[in-house]
């Protein structure tokens, strides 16, 4: 047997390198073959209950899935059935997210570099429950043990004062760096609720939702064809690419066209937080000839067509919502917002509304007449005053005019408040034929329906000569301008009735004004009037009366005027429902000539064509005219009013 000859060791080493090589690379291969055997099994393996398990882990807050399927290739298929994600304790259903099928394309590369970039998602009945429980915990924040991307749930925090969140860009939104790109997006018969924390349910129904883009740097346009509460809704929204959206504390730029019946609306403007809609500051337009779709929206009834436009500057941050720079037109009146602010209450507490309102022309009978109705005379206004108000309402209106009823006003303005059982009117002034009134009082919630009507009103330059024309009086013999301090009450269903049936206490003053002189003569029988009747008129230096009515019907006790020429002495009964008045008025003896009886004159009748004659000459007549317990029976603000004029204490004496 030939003898073996013994290798150099240089050959050795190598003979030991190539056999080392091939079973590295023997054991590469086998490796490669168990990966794609492996990744191609995948496609054939249910991952649903493991996936589950993990989003439970990440999400913390139960989470299962029927069947989720990956399809490997560069990209990569994915595809998952039977979705439900847990609420939180307190919510009002068991499961916040229910998906009933959900496909989508990841790029394989994506995953390994991001953000994620996925193509062809499709999703059908997708139901998204997003509310606050009754102590305000939010159910769109997850524990998620800091992945990135979403925001950790938290305890809520104290609601901060209005004035603390006003400007969107106080919202502190979500880390959006991380958000994938979606190249191409169609969702079909799902449907998004919010639920208040007061337990009002808002439900958009989502019939086909697409979103496209080209790539992560362009523009994305979403639309939407849908519903509001079960008013149909289509939105189109253009906005900017996935980039610009990952830069978590810059505004995105958006504008959303949308129409939902004869509504048409717009938002040009930009959101600090775009995937919870939060922080949007912007322009908003809005266009109705009938305001339907729009009351449908919100959850009320009207009862008669109003057509609206507004435009302005819209925010919404966090609680609060705000329209400044408002201007429109309400059904042909023509306003501005300067302020229009809705900030929502916290656990069982109501929203609060804060308005400033100015309309060149506010013809109410436009929304308080019924629809066709031709005599503005049949307008009126209910007295609804709740017990429980939501929202509470702090409000300043304002007019250039203002059409009521038959009546026309003008410079008109009004500061109210409503509060639990109060509707609060801390100031209303307005001008009524050259007279100006300002008033201030309280509407408060009564029995049966019906609200206690109470206030204090001042009227002033009150021009007799223009307002007997307007209540069909024949001409009186008096001139000027008087002023009016009264309180009233009443306790009726409407405005109209209230005006009707109203207590009324007043004292009414004149301080310069002119009284025929014959007047003077005639109240004091002066035997001169047989010769010749005097001219002209005489100034009157101080006139003071006081009025008490309920229903319309009253008196004026007493009536003082005095004059260069005599003083006279008066009362007065009237019934402003029959338009029927009796009045008596005398001279006082020791202010008339040598020539004067001094009987007392009476004239009655209606408010168009009244009797002449002499008063009956008795006691009570007498007593009648002298009468004085009145200015003591005077409310406070009243008396002090009365006390002012210098007929005061002629009366009182």
């Amino acid at each position: 047997m030939p003898e073996q000859t013994e290798l150099p060791p240089t050959q050795q080493k190598r003979n030991l390198r190539f056999w080392f090589l091939c079973a590295g690379g023997g054991l590469c291969a086998v490796a490669a073959a168990s990966a794609v055997a492996g990744w191609m099994a995948v496609s054939h393996v249910n991952l649903g209950p493991f996936v589950g398990r993990r989003a439970t882990a990440m999400l913390g807050r139960p989470v299962s899935v029927e069947t989720v399927s990956i399809t490997p290739g560069r990209w990569v298929k994915l595809a998952l059935s039977g979705v439900k994600v847990a609420n939180i304790p307190g919510g009002s259903q068991p499961d916040m997210v229910q998906v009933g099928k959900l496909e989508a394309e990841v790029k394989l590369s994506s995953l390994l570099h991001g953000p994620m970039l996925v193509r062809h998602v499709a999703g059908e009945g997708i139901h998204v429950l997003v509310e606050r429980t009754p102590d305000r915990q939010p159910n769109w924040r997850f524990d998620t043990h800091g992945l990135p991307g979403v925001q950790s749930e938290k305890p809520p925090a104290p609601r901060p004062a209005p004035a603390a969140i006003t400007l969107p860009s106080q919202v502190v939104p979500d880390d959006r760096s991380a958000y994938p790109t979606a190249l191409d997006v169609v969702f079909r018969n799902s449907d998004v609720t919010y639920r208040t924390a007061h337990g009002s349910s808002f439900r958009t129904t989502l019939n086909t939702v697409t979103l496209q883009t080209q790539s992560a740097t362009t523009p994305v346009k979403l639309v939407v064809d849908g519903a509001y509460n079960g008013q149909p809704v289509q939105l189109t929204v253009n906005m900017q690419s996935f980039d610009a959206l990952r830069h978590t504390h810059t505004p995105y730029g958006m504008v959303v066209q949308g129409q939902s019946g004869d509504l048409k609306f717009t938002f040009d403007g930009t959101a600090t937080d775009p995937v919870n809609a939060d922080g949007l500051s912007g322009k908003i337009t809005a266009d109705t000839p009938t305001s339907r779709p729009l009351m449908t929206i919100a959850g009320m009834a009207l009862p008669q067509d109003i057509p609206l436009h507004m435009e302005g500057q819209f925010t919404h941050a966090g609680n609060f919502w705000s329209l400044t720079q408002g201007k429109g037109m309400v059904k042909n009146n023509a306003l501005s917002i300067t302020l229009a602010e809705l900030d929502e209450g916290t656990r069982g507490q109501p929203d609060r509304v804060k308005a400033d309102i100015a309309f060149d022309h506010l013809n109410l009978n436009d929304f308080l007449g019924k629809e066709g109705a031709s005599n503005p005379a049949s307008t009126d206004m209910v007295l609804d005053v709740s017990q429980n108000p939501d929202p509470l309402i702090d409000a300043h209106l304002s007019a250039k005019g203002v059409t009521y009823n038959i009546y026309h006003f003008s410079d008109a303005s009004l500061t109210a408040a409503v509060t639990p059982g109060v509707m609060a009117v801390k100031n209303l002034s307005l001008a009524y034929l050259g007279a100006t009134m300002t008033a201030s009082g309280q509407i408060a919630a009564a029995d049966q329906g019906k609200a206690h009507v109470q206030g204090a009103v001042a009227l002033t330059k009150v021009d007799i000569d223009r307002f007997r024309r307007a209540l069909g009086f024949q001409a009186v013999p008096l001139q000027g301008q008087v002023d009016m301090q009264m309180t009233a009450s009443a306790t009726q269903h409407t405005v109209n009735a209230v005006v009707q049936q109203a207590d009324i206490a007043a004292a009414v003053a004149m301080t310069n004004g002119a009284l025929d002189r014959k007047i003077i003569r005639a109240a004091s029988a002066d035997l001169r009037m047989l010769f010749h009747t005097p001219q002209g008129t005489t100034p009157v230096s101080c006139l003071l009366g006081v009025v008490s009515s309920h229903g319309g019907v009253g008196q004026a006790v007493p009536l003082r005027i005095k004059t260069a020429e005599g003083t006279l002495s008066a009362n007065a009964r009237f019934d402003l429902n029959r338009r029927w008045f009796d009045l008596t008025f005398g001279s006082q003896g020791k202010t008339t000539g040598r020539f004067a009886l001094d009987i007392p004159v009476q004239v009655s009748g209606s408010f168009s064509n009244p009797h002449i004659g002499l008063a009956r000459w008795s006691a009570d007549g007498r007593a009648m005219l002298a009468q004085s317990e009145r200015l003591n029976a005077l409310p406070a603000g009243v008396k002090q009013f009365a006390q002012r004029n210098a007929c005061y204490r002629a009366i009182a004496q």
